[in-house]
């Protein structure tokens, strides 16, 4: 549901998702799980937008009815009732802003909140493992330099050990067919993306990316927080914790797309990409090479982005 009032946007969304990507046999149905999010949003002026956000990712036993009717709420602020039926579902608030400038730039950023406690994080930061939260921020330059069609953008993301998950294993983590909702990594990553896009002339067309990361894997068993889909409470520890924990891993991504348009919504493809990881352990290094050409009609490009 849309909801346009003023300089107000609210929106709902209801969706059924995949608790699992597999099942123990062919007649059995993958389990479900459920989301309820809440979007408002407020143009402070014509260039500042500012906006709050909720979502819950809850599953029930089928006994009990699978879906949670309360949530059908529409009204914002879900934590209430989350509260209210025992707190049993994974909640997550978020801020956003962004703010157009100068004609040609746009600063933006958010901070999401999976759970927070003041006192562990500000008055006696000793790395608690249930302070979840995620941090993006972001400049886009339009026309860069005076160059006609020349745009970039930066962006830093960075999100916390243990975030997006859940205590329940599938049914209330941040995933949808055992892939994540939110980033590829999933937690307990640092990222910096560089993205380029240039339209020299009319009919031909250039994305430029380049993204490197610094993260931490799990090692023999033990959850040090990058997988969503593993249950918190098998944490390898309560305090201490930090980003990029468990095993050391750098990853850099280089993407270069080259378009031409030769017909109306026909376009002609070139593709490159190179991916190479560095892990603390020598087995985990990886490197990917990929060069592909292609024709694309009415439909945009799919880019691998991680």
């Amino acid at each position: 549901m849309n909801w346009r009032v003023w300089r107000f946007h609210y929106q709902n969304l209801f969706a059924e998702l995949a608790a699992d990507s597999r099942r123990q046999n062919s007649k059995d149905p993958i389990p479900k799980k459920y989301m309820a999010a809440h979007y408002l949003s407020y143009n402070v002026s014509p260039n500042l937008n500012i906006g709050i956000y909720e979502v819950t990712i809850f599953s029930r036993d089928k006994k009990e009815g699978q879906f949670e009717f309360q949530y059908l709420n529409p009204v914002i602020l879900l934590r209430t009732i989350e509260q209210f039926i025992g707190s049993p579902d994974n909640v997550l608030l978020g801020f956003d802003f962004k703010w157009n400038f100068l004609h040609r730039f746009q600063v933006y950023g958010q901070l999401m909140l999976d759970e927070f406690k003041f006192h562990e994080l500000i008055a006696d930061n000793q790395g608690w493992w249930g302070n979840k939260f995620g941090i993006q921020g972001g400049l886009k330059y339009i026309d860069a330099f005076g160059i006609d069609h020349l745009d970039l953008q930066l962006e830093f993301n960075t999100v916390r050990p243990y975030t997006f998950s859940h205590r329940d294993t599938l049914g209330s983590n941040y995933s949808h067919f055992n892939q994540s909702l939110t980033h590829p990594l999933g937690a307990n990553f640092r990222e910096f993306t560089f993205i380029g896009r240039y339209q020299p002339f009319g009919k031909w067309l250039v994305d430029f990316r380049f993204i490197r990361a610094n993260f931490g894997e799990d090692k023999d068993g033990l959850n040090y927080g990058s997988n969503i889909l593993i249950s918190n409470r098998t944490r390898v520890m309560d305090f201490g914790n930090e980003i990029g924990q468990g095993v050391g891993s750098t990853t850099s991504i280089l993407g270069i797309d080259l378009s031409y348009q030769f017909w109306h919504n026909m376009f002609f493809d070139l593709h490159y990409f190179y991916r190479k990881k560095n892990s603390d352990l020598d087995s985990r290094n990886l490197t990917t090479k990929y060069l592909g050409v292609g024709i694309r009609m009415n439909f945009t490009q799919r880019r691998m982005d991680f």
